[in-house]
């Protein structure tokens, strides 16, 4: 029998006592679960409260090598609990989950579930939000929107329908603000948390106690995270996350530094990751970063906008150990960074780049998206000039590195009724910026393969109708040539998905969740984007003035 994980800051509870447990999945494998927040917050806040046993589970593989999926905790099944809850990241992880059912022999359809007398089954996360519909057959209730706003309402009611014996009660939890039950009329309205204060940061978080080599180790190894920010407030016509989670909330420098110590003092990490979409637009960063520095604990920021990089900035960056600064100018030039509303030029990405340099971090990783509307061929050649232009300021061999990835048409954004760019367009866009930075050892090269993000796209804008060739694609295996096979068993056509919509159509998820922003907003700022023109600056600072629904700010 394998040894469990080896973890600090475990819970384990005392199953007699419990009214509810929970198994918290995260379909994907342990180390790439463990690198974030969301499974490290779940899990306090399901286990925060007295009648709820909380345990987790991940995909087997990479570390995890038995062949169905068993509770780290208890090494139970999954059958074993009351409630199967999912959190949804990426929409290639669907498979996974139902994978995981499968393997564990619970019926993932819902309907054949209920007559089982099954585990019920809920999912949450930005997937969710986004369109629970392609993963309506399978789930019994999805939460829209923030974990500590949803959770309390969440176990109470899945309390109540398990105690009164009757499935069929799950449709009263459409009355809760913030759940979907697929089968009840009702759309469900997205919850959030107005202070970020107030919520519960987790501070003695789960760290896996292995070292760099062990396949069980996180991408950012053993990290103490912090949420500095929850949304963004900047509006890039591509960004789901800054739609879904508007408007932008910071926790104030006081509390975050009052989490940092507790944190670090009660989880044995070897640095701590801030975080946020929007976390270098935060006032109190300087103070923040200054105060780890200070205190010779070892951080890092993983993403930075280009025009927020400051010498200061960059210099406590390098205290802190970091070496390598990630920003995304996202648009080739400065003329599509205004279609995709992301004002910022050249120069301050050379900018960023030389400040970083000069302050002793010695690498640069620039995401880039190719497949934008009005795209040029000298769009895409100018990835390569900015390349160079950064290597030669003075970087060595490999320490340039592009990520270049084809845009994903998203729910909720200005870009949802966008068509999207063919694999064989994103790869002819691949090889010309191959060919242009052909021989130069400076600069690395990599991104998402354009099938997997034409895969995405499809997850993310369709319908229920998606739900048997998900499940089909489990079965096959989950690979590329298994969601071929599914797809034409299933009888659909995967291209109708990614032509361009009708601007009158009622879209899928517009019928089952409201995330509190305006469809005649969004429209006009679609209509803005392929004009090039800029995002009013309501956006920003918003007054709740209803053009856009985001609320006051």
């Amino acid at each position: 029998m394998r040894a469990r994980v080896p973890e600090a800051n475990v819970v384990i509870k005392d199953w007699r006592r419990a009214e509810l447990k929970v198994a918290l999945c995260y379909p994907s494998y342990y180390r790439v679960g463990m690198a974030g927040l969301p499974v490290r917050l779940l899990y306090a806040l399901f286990n925060s409260r007295e009648d709820v046993v909380c345990e987790r589970f991940f995909l087997p593989g990479e570390g995890l090598e038995d062949p169905v999926p068993l509770s780290l905790e208890s090494r139970r099944p999954l059958s074993d609990f009351d409630v199967i809850a999912f959190t949804l990241q990426y929409e290639w992880d669907y498979v996974n989950a139902i994978w995981m059912l499968l393997s564990s022999g619970i019926r993932p359809d819902r309907v054949a579930r209920a007559r089982d007398r099954g585990p019920l089954v809920v999912a949450g996360g930005p997937c969710a939000v986004e369109n629970p519909l392609p993963l309506s057959k399978f789930i019994d209730v999805f939460a829209i929107g923030e974990a500590e706003a949803l959770l309390d309402p969440l176990v109470d009611g899945l309390k109540d329908v398990l105690s009164s014996g009757q499935r069929e009660a799950v449709a009263d939890l459409a009355d809760i603000d913030g759940l979907y039950v697929p089968w009840a009329p009702e759309r469900a309205r997205r919850v959030w948390v107005r202070d970020l204060d107030s919520a519960l940061a987790p501070v003695a978080q789960v760290v896996p106690l292995v070292g760099p080599g062990s396949p069980l180790c996180p991408p950012f190894g053993r990290t103490f995270n912090l949420e500095l920010t929850r949304g963004c407030g900047r509006g890039c016509r591509f960004c789901l996350i800054d739609h879904i989670t508007r408007p932008r909330r910071d926790r104030s420098i006081n509390k975050a530094i009052e989490v940092l110590d507790e944190g670090l003092r009660l989880t044995p990490a070897d640095k701590a990751l801030l975080i946020g979409a929007g976390v270098s637009d935060h006032d109190g960063l300087l103070a923040i970063c200054e105060h780890l520095a200070s205190s010779k604990t070892a951080f890092s920021i993983p993403s930075i906008r280009p025009d927020r990089v400051s010498e200061d900035l960059a210099s406590l960056l390098a205290r802190g150990g970091q070496r390598r600064l990630t920003i995304a100018p996202d648009g080739p030039t400065p003329r599509l960074r205004s279609v995709i509303n992301k004002p910022v030029d050249d120069e301050q990405v050379l900018d960023a780049c030389r400040m970083a340099l000069s302050v002793g971090l010695v690498a640069v990783k620039l995401y880039f998206i190719i497949g934008l509307p009005g795209e040029t061929k000298d769009d895409i050649r100018a990835i390569a000039r900015l390349a160079k232009q950064v290597a030669d300021l003075g970087f060595g061999p490999r320490c340039v590195h592009l990520s270049i990835n084809p845009l994903v048409p998203k729910p909720w954004t200005p870009f949802q009724w966008l068509g999207m760019a063919s694999p064989s367009y994103v790869r002819s866009c691949l090889r010309l910026i191959r060919s242009e930075l052909r021989g130069d050892p400076r600069i690395t090269l990599d991104g998402l393969d354009p099938r997997r993000a034409r895969l995405q796209a499809i997850l993310s804008l369709g319908g229920p109708e998606l739900g048997p060739a998900i499940e089909l694609a489990a079965a096959y295996g989950g690979g590329l040539g298994a969601w071929r096979r599914a797809f034409r068993e299933a009888g659909l056509d995967p291209s109708r998905y990614l032509a361009p919509k009708d601007l009158s159509e009622l879209l899928p998820w517009e019928e089952a969740v409201e995330v509190g922003l305006n469809r005649a907003w969004l429209l006009r700022e679609y209509e803005r984007s392929l004009a090039g023109e800029p995002t009013p600056p309501c956006w920003v600072e918003c007054s709740s003035c209803g053009v856009c629904g985001r609320g006051d700010r």
